[in-house]
């Protein structure tokens, strides 16, 4: 769960002196269970995807930095190094893709930490620190990244 998000706003509508509505932007209505979210920097996104959420894919749009080799030669068509997929069991891979999950507009401040389906991320102004139930998980920030 998402302790803080920003940009929640709700907005007060007087419908009469005596009462008046609380209408809720849209952001704000998942904000106690979003299955994205993206970091303050705008340069991270992250989305639960797969079958009942079991898989957490987080990409970076200023790819990976060193950026790793591939497996083997031409092992990837599409953008290679773009983040990392992070299964609810094992170690992440790293993103060949062709999409992007970008585009969420709840945001994970710095200093707070974000749970769902059993993986945990820690939103740092460093970066970016997730892992899944088996304690595997990766750190993403501009300038450099590790799996453990």
């Amino acid at each position: 769960m998402i302790e803080t998000l920003t940009n929640q706003v709700s907005i007060p509508v007087c419908l009469s002196l005596s009462a008046c509505v609380i209408t809720v932007l849209s952001s704000e209505l998942n904000a106690q269970n979003p299955p994205s979210f993206v970091m303050p920097s705008g340069n991270i996104y992250c989305a639960l995807i797969g079958k009942d959420n079991n898989m957490l894919r987080c990409e970076t749009q200023s790819m990976l930095n060193p950026l790793p080799p591939q497996p083997y030669p031409n092992y990837c068509q599409f953008d290679w190094g773009a983040g990392f997929l992070l299964p609810q069991q094992g170690k992440p891979e790293v993103l060949c893709i062709s999409d992007t999950i970008a585009g969420t507009n709840n945001i994970l401040s710095y200093g707070k930490t974000w749970q769902h389906s059993g993986f945990k991320c820690i939103s740092q102004r460093t970066g970016l620190m997730c892992s899944n139930p088996g304690g595997h998980g990766f750190f993403l920030s501009r300038q450099q990244w590790k799996v453990f």
